[in-house]
Parts: C-alpha cells; structure tokens; sequence
C-alpha cells in the first residue's frame, strides 16, 4: 500500500504539468500541420536550443496565445444556474477580484510562467488538499512560512476551514470554525463582498486565522452570495508591487475555476450541518468520524469526505478533514466498511463490528490491530467510531491461548468458601469437559495415576508449612500416562490453609526430547568413532598410494613433472585422484593421469586397478587408445567394477610427437607462446560405462618451448562461470611469471578436495 501510495503521488504530480505540455503541443500541432507526437519533438528541441526546461517553455507558448488577465484564466459560463443554497453545486461560483486597478497589465515573464504552470497543476488537483498544496508550492514558489487555506461559509455568518497547507495540524484544528463576531481577514471578505490585501508593514485590528503577518484574501461568490473565501500567506511583511498585485487577481481566478470543479464533491456540505452535529466529535473524543456521501450523476455513494475528525484521529493522521475517506483510508474498501457505511446511508441498516481483526497503518507501518467499530446515520451524513482493543483484549482468552501453547493449566480451592476455579487450560489437561466445571480438592487426586496420589497427598501436606513445593507426576489422560510437573502453594491463617494453588506443567515433550538427545548422542559418539576410523585409513592409504608427492623425469628435450595435493580439511576421505609417468627404455616419456569414482577404499581400490595395469602395458608399448580398450574391458568384466575417467600420453623425443589418448577426462591445455589454449581432440566415454568401447589415439607435434599440462577437478574454481577458461587464464599467467614453477602455487595450501597436476614440458633449446 505504501509502494501503491507512493506512485499514486508521483502520478499527481506528473499530471500537474500535463494539462500545460499538452496546451503547447496542440498549438504547435496546428501551427505546423503535424501529428502531437512530432509536435513535441518541436517541443523538446525549442527548449534544447532556447536552454529551458519544457515546461517553461510551454507556459510561454501559452501565454503567448492566451492572455494573462483574470477574466480569460476564468472565463464566465455561456449560462450561469441560479442557486439557493450555497451548499450546492454552483455553476457560477467565481472569484472576486480587483487588487489590481489595471486589470490588462502585463505581466513579467517570470511572473507569467509561475502563473501558467500554477494554473495547470490547479486544473489537475483532485481534492481541496492537493489545490493549496499546488498554491503553496508553485504559486507561491514554496517560501518559508507560505500558506493557502479554503473556507466556506455558514448560514450564521461564520466561517469553517475546508483544506489548508502550510499551517501546523495544531492551527488548522483551532480554527476549524471562526464565529461571525470574530473580526478576522476571512470574515471581513465575507460581509463585504470584496478581497483584502494585508502586507503585514500597516497596524490593523485583525485577527489573524493561522501563523503570517502578510496575506491576500478574496471572496469565492455565487452571483452576489459569498459561498467561501481564498487566503493566501505569507511568513514575513513584504511589500506588493502593481506586477505582484496582477499576478495575485490572475492567480485567484483561477483558483475559482478549480473551486468550481470540486465543489459539489468535497467537504463544503459540512458548511451546512449543524454546528452541534461537526462539534459533538470535539466533545466526545476519541476515535470518529463525521462523513458526507459523495454520489455520482445515479445518484450512487461512491465516496464519502471527512467533514470533522475527533481529537485523537487529528493526533494520529494529521489533518484530514476535507478529504475523500477513501483517499485517506483505502483499506476500508477492502475490509468492507466502506459497503457497510454505503449499505447504513442508503437502507438505514445498523453497523456494528466487535473485535474485528483488520490490517491498518499504525505510525506509518501495517500492523494488525482488533477493532470495535460502530456508525449512526444522522440525516444525510454518517458519524462513525472505532475503538483499538488489541491492547486491552480479555486476559482470560490471552492466558488461554498461553495455556494451549505450554499445555499447562491452574486450579484454586478456597477451603474456607468452598469455592474452586480452574483455568481453560486445565480442562483439557485433565481431560475434564468444562461444562461440568472444576472438581473439589479431593476428588482432583482422581486425574493422576494410582502410584503417585500418595505423592500429591504429601505434597498438600507440606504446604501447612508455609512454604511452596513442586513434585513430578503423572496424569490419567486420553493420551495415555501424561508427566506433569505440579507446582503447590497455600495462604494460611494462622496455622490454617485458608487457599491451595496448583500449576500444572506437560513435560512429556521436554521428556521425549530429552530421550531423542540422549540418542543423538549415542549416534554423534559412534559416528565420531567411524570418522576417525576412516580419518586414520584415509591417511594411511594416502601415504601407500602416493609416497612422494611430487614426480620428475627427464628425457632428451623434455621433462615431465607432476604433483598430487591431498585434501587438508580434517575427515576428508580418499578421493582417488592419481596420476604417475615412466621413462621408457627407448627414451620416451610416458604418463597417466586420473580421478576414480567414489572415496575411502572404494577409491583406493580403483586407483591400484588403473595406476599399475597403466603403466605395466604402456612400458611394453602399447598404444594409449589400446591401453584404454584393455582397462575398460577389465573393469567391465569386474562385478564391482568402478568408473573413473583416465588421460594417457606418450610422447617420443625423437620427432617431438606427442601421442595421448582420453577416457572421459578434462580437457588438457597446450601451452604455447605466453598463451594457454584448450586442446578440444574428443574424449572417449569413462571406463567402466560401455563395454567393448574403442578409443582413438590423437597425435600433436609439440615445439621448443610448448607445455602440455593435464589435471584433474579439483584444481578448478569450480563456482565461476566457465571454470576451464579461468584456469587457462590462470595457467598462462604462472608460465609467463615463473615457467613450470608457476603451476604448483596455483592450487591454494588448504582445501577440501584432492587435486592432481601433470605438465609435459619441451626445452626451448
């Protein structure tokens, strides 16, 4: 609703200055013979070029074709209609002017554009709040200590205030009515029928209505009838110019164009209500309302304006009287008192609502409150009340839903009177229907079980002692033997006990959770047992797979070098992530790299049925696409054969050619030049997934210089958005900084996962 509210303002003011452009675009339009849409775009680049904003510049096209005088800012309607009460909707209502003796003065140019854009914003205002509001803030260009407020007059000759803006809540409430015998500035608008200037520089005899020593005042009319007066403020003396004195008469008849506009639908039908009737609010305090239904051209309500709010009401929502309700309280169109307040008018049906839930902003915030809420037709108007009794609802049916939270319960034997009382959360405790009320104290030992009414006995009986005491039983209940924990006082008289209490506790969830950690417990113990039990295979498989960490062979222009980084977070088991190289007798280089599926001795077994088999067929020169045939049919053929994914090279110096092979395993990265690129030859499937899978043998001819680096996941950063690409990036860097060097600080000293690494790398030589 907030977020509604807010677009909802910025909404109005946008409109404020629509009215305006759209004057300008259409005089444009026609000047030019062009569409509205081109003429804007004439629009926007006239005020690029003169470097002023759009509206300025359509308040000058617009004074340019209108002329800046009070008869044509409000024209007199072709046919006025004659008026008998001035609570009605006037067709002829205007303002009376005449400040200004030259009526066709010129006025400056500044002078005309505030004009100009004051006039449209009027135009746009939907209520008597919004109209001063733009007075205020754009007629009178926003000074400090500016106002503007709207009366109307009673048929006693006083005065009641509509809409103001610029006077604290405070001053508009004390002078929501000014008396007749009250010499104000307001009122002497009224007897005579003509404005009044006050520069606030002169002695007078006025009082003045609100905060500001300087104002202009000017009588609203209906043919020769004051029906409401505009006020204009201002917070120091000043003096008016002739120009000043033109702008205020052009600026007031405009205002009565507007006026004329919202009069029939705002709050000027209180000027007619008795004076008791807007009053008795004020009397009786409190949260009200008084209400005057605004109907369409059917006839129908479609809202109601706030004629008088109580004390308290103008305490929490500031001024509102004049408003629409809706405007003020939308909710009540969802809630359904609007309907009800619409259903009292029209067909006299009572309202009343008693502890109502309803969601209202309470200081800004939405909150959920309980109302009582009450209204009473008075003529054509409606007084309406509301009460908050969140704060003061029933202790009772409070401590009763605090007892069926904590399924307690408490009980009081006066022994002297008889008397007994028992709490709604005893019954069902006990398991007594509280129709038949609560049972005498002796008869209350009935409800727990046959063992423990010695126990309450005893309990009764130490109470003679003046002091309290608990004790724990147990209870006969519809769910079977329910713990309890009873909690005894007394009131003695002299040595007598004159009242017992009793407070009764279901402890059967403390006792069952207390049951479950004792469980928990258990688990947590052998779980940690387990842990440290694979903790410790962990390590030890770790230092009979991988005895030394890191691997180097060297051939005729080339070096293989390898690492394997075991996982630093404690309880992290064996991966299976391995990798190995041999030099074999012809001088060629051989390596393998590989990640096993599974962890702890799955994964070592894994690891002993590729690492070794690998190596042996390579070293008899076996090509590594056949050696990859001959693995994957082995672990086929095994009942529990694992997966893994596994990447063999065989590189001969001879011709510099490099020869590998890939089963399901990442993608390696050729290292050439200061730049790291993913060699995308395609993989074969993992071993273990297809039988009788064949696999193809790629072939790259590497040059001085070249690096060919293979690795398993866990040297990834596996949360970015491409974590191949990023450890290309990462890898050319360390070969531009440190060579081969570089690799080994890549990944980071502590992890949660095993890594391998291997780089065949050509002497540059």
């Amino acid at each position: 609703m907030q977020r509604l509210e807010a677009e909802l303002a910025g909404l109005r003011r946008a409109m404020r200055t629509r009215g305006l452009i759209e004057q300008a675009k259409g005089l444009l339009a026609e000047r030019f013979d062009c569409d509205p849409e081109t003429a804007f775009g004439r629009l926007s680049a006239m005020s690029q070029q003169r470097n002023i904003s759009v509206v300025d510049l359509a308040a000058d096209l617009v004074g340019a074709t209108v002329p800046d005088t009070a008869e044509a800012q409000d024209p007199r309607p072709p046919a006025a209609a004659a008026l008998d009460l001035p609570g009605d909707s006037p067709a002829d209502l205007r303002t009376v002017v005449g400040l200004d003796d030259a009526p066709d003065r010129p006025l400056p140019q500044a002078q005309a554009r505030v004009l100009r854009k004051c006039l449209a914003a009027l135009d746009a205002a939907h209520d008597f709040a919004a109209l001063a509001d733009v007075l205020v803030t754009i007629g009178l260009g926003d000074q400090p200590g500016a106002a503007a407020a709207l009366f109307s007059t009673e048929s006693d000759g006083s005065v009641r205030l509509v809409a103001s803006h610029g006077w604290p809540a405070q001053v508009a409430s004390e002078w929501r009515r000014s008396p007749s015998s009250l010499n104000t500035t307001v009122g002497a608008a009224v007897r005579t029928g003509r404005p009044l200037l006050l520069d606030g520089l002169q002695p007078h005899d006025f009082v003045l209505i609100g905060p500001g020593p300087a104002r202009a005042v000017y009588p609203l009319a209906v043919g020769d009838h004051v029906v409401g007066v505009l006020s204009l403020v201002w917070g120091e003396p000043r003096e008016f110019t002739a120009a000043d004195l033109a702008f205020l008469d052009r600026l007031a008849a405009g205002t009565g164009r507007a006026v004329r506009r919202l009069w029939p639908t705002a709050g000027t039908r209180a000027a007619s209500l008795p004076v008791w009737l807007t009053g008795a609010l004020d009397v009786m305090g409190g949260l009200g309302h008084l209400l005057t239904p605004v109907r369409d051209e059917h006839g129908t309500v479609t809202d109601f304006v706030i004629a008088a709010a109580g004390p308290a009401v103008r305490a929490s929502d500031g001024d509102t009287v004049g408003r629409l309700l809706l405007d003020v309280y939308p909710r009540l169109r969802v809630n359904g008192v609007f309907d009800a307040y619409v259903e009292l008018l029209t067909d006299d049906v009572p309202f009343a609502r008693q502890a109502v839930v309803e969601d209202a902003l309470v200081n800004g915030r939405p909150r959920r409150v309980i109302l009582n809420r009450r209204a009473a037709r008075v003529g054509d108007a409606l007084l309406a009340s509301w009460e908050r009794i969140d704060a003061t609802v029933s202790n009772d049916a409070r401590m009763a839903r605090l007892e069926t939270l904590s399924r307690s319960g408490w009980a009081e034997w006066d022994l002297q009177a008889g008397d007994a009382v028992w709490s709604p959360g005893l019954y069902p405790l006990v398991g007594r229907d509280p129709a038949h009320g609560p049972t005498t104290l002796d008869k209350f030992g009935s409800f727990f079980a046959a063992a423990d009414r010695g126990l309450l006995r005893e309990l009764l009986a130490g109470l003679a002692q003046g002091r309290p005491d608990l004790a724990l039983l147990r209870l006969n209940s519809a769910r079977g033997v329910v713990p309890v924990r009873v909690f005894a006082e007394a009131d003695l008289a002299g040595d007598d006990i004159r009242l017992i209490r009793l407070v009764l506790h279901d402890v059967s969830e403390q006792h069952a959770a207390e049951d479950r950690w004792t469980r928990s417990e258990t688990v947590a113990a052998a779980r940690q047992i387990q842990l440290a039990a694979e903790q410790s295979l962990t390590a030890n498989l770790t230092r009979l797979l991988y005895p030394g960490r890191d691997l180097v062979l060297q051939t005729t222009g080339a070096e293989v070098t390898g690492r394997h980084y075991a996982a630093t977070a404690p309880r992290t088991q064996l991966r299976g992530d391995f990798c190995d190289a041999e030099r074999l007798d012809d001088g060629s280089l051989l390596f393998v790299i590989g990640d096993a599926f599974g962890t702890g001795l799955v994964a070592a077994a894994a690891v002993v049925r590729l690492r070794f088999p690998v190596v042996t067929l390579g070293a008899a020169g076996t090509a590594p696409a056949e050696i990859l045939r001959i693995v994957n049919g082995m672990l086929m053929g095994a009942p529990d054969g694992p997966l893994a994914s596994l990447l063999i090279g065989h590189y001969q110096p001879a011709d510099r050619t490099l020869r590998w092979a890939s089963a399901g395993h990442l993608q390696p990265l050729l290292v050439r030049d200061g730049t790291a690129t993913v060699v995308d030859d395609p993989a074969g499937p993992l071993l273990g997934l297809l039988d009788g899978q064949r696999f193809d043998t790629h072939t790259l001819r590497l040059e001085p210089g070249d690096s060919f680096v293979s690795f398993t996941d866990g040297v990834l950063h596996k949360r970015k958005r491409d974590p191949l690409a990023e450890f290309a990036t990462r890898v050319a860097g360390a070969y531009r900084k440190d060579g081969t060097a570089g690799l080994w600080h890549l990944t980071p000293p502590e992890r949660d996962d095993e890594a391998c690494l291997i780089a065949l790398e050509i002497s540059a030589a």
